[in-house]
């Protein structure tokens, strides 16, 4: 009986690997055929690519056609719902395109790209405590880091690593062109580097809207409870750093425009605890806004309400990753 379970374990193990060396194998071809396309082309291709992605993905097209209803039942037919899950795919074959193209986009990202509310990154940065950058998975948000960095402004972004080292060291690249620098959220020195950089005043990028494997609380997200990354609230609350907002919509194949709110309120109060909820929830809801405004570019196949049960509460000791 082991060892049948072994032969099962070394089967899926194998099996796995093939996959993965597949997946690494068409990334590295895909990279090599969109730097050769002229730069258009590849992104409608993208697109395509995308859309046939929400056909041949059925687990992904259910998740997403689930947590639209989750969010717009009510407010919008199934038609649209379905609309909408099939752009998000789309929007994820482009952005796919653009960054590995970024290089080429880097020479006219001023007719690209729009900027509003530069003039609050601008404020708060000039009075040194450093920045905390909440955004979301929404729109080209590899992009915005891309060209925040291209403007010269002291920008790191927090990332998981992808379990495939190559994929991993892969899109590192990719970022590294961009001269976009990383802390790896789940370095033993990630909270380290992240207070180091902040001490030197700079902008530290946080994702805030996936459930992942770091402490969160379960704050308000379209109604429902969402166990919501803490990070972010535990750094501004704890050290007292200003938090900004910013995301980026996707306005047509060929242009961006990146919305930076004013300076996010942090409440603080003798609960730690609770202030840390109320503020996550506070950055739940700039964050919610922003997709009822560009619904199409949200990644809705990600288990965003997967547990709204029991959680551990963020408080004094809570990680400081996201």
């Amino acid at each position: 009986m082991r060892k049948l379970s072994g032969d099962r374990k070394s089967l899926r193990r194998f099996r796995k690997k093939r996959r993965d060396d597949l997946l690494y194998v068409l990334a590295r071809v895909a990279v090599l055929l969109f730097r050769a396309l002229p730069l258009p082309l590849g992104i409608k291709i993208g697109g395509l690519l995308g859309r046939v992605g929400y056909y041949l993905l059925p687990r992904e097209r259910h998740r997403a056609l689930e947590h639209l209803d989750i969010a717009f039942s009510g407010e919008m037919s199934r038609t649209e719902r379905r609309r909408i899950a099939g752009r998000c795919f789309e929007n994820l074959g482009k952005n796919a395109v653009e960054l590995v193209n970024f290089p080429r986009l880097e020479k006219d990202l001023d007719r690209r790209i729009t900027l509003e509310g530069r003039e609050f990154l601008d404020e708060t940065l000039a009075r040194g405590r450093g920045i905390l950058w909440i955004t979301g998975h929404l729109g080209n948000w590899e992009l915005m880091a891309c060209y925040m960095a291209a403007l010269g402004y002291p920008f790191r972004v927090v990332a998981r690593e992808i379990y495939d080292e190559r994929m991993n060291r892969l899109l590192l690249g990719f970022r590294k062109e961009a001269a976009v620098r990383v802390i790896l959220r789940d370095s033993p020195a990630a909270a380290r580097q992240m207070l180091k950089a902040l001490k030197n005043g700079e902008v530290i990028g946080m994702l805030i809207d996936q459930d992942t494997q770091v402490k969160g609380v379960m704050a308000d997200f379209f109604g429902r409870k969402a166990n919501t990354p803490a990070g972010a609230a535990t750094l501004a609350r704890r050290r007292a750093i200003p938090v900004l907002a910013g995301f980026i919509h996707r306005t047509s194949d060929r242009s961006h425009r990146i919305v930076i709110h004013p300076p996010l309120e942090i409440t603080e109060t003798d609960d730690v605890d609770r202030d840390i909820v109320a503020n996550t929830e506070r950055f739940n809801r700039v964050l919610e806004h922003e997709i009822r405004e560009d619904p199409e570019g949200w990644v809705w196949m990600h288990r965003r309400w997967m547990r709204e049960a029991a959680y551990q509460p963020a408080g004094e000791g809570a990680d400081t990753q996201v």
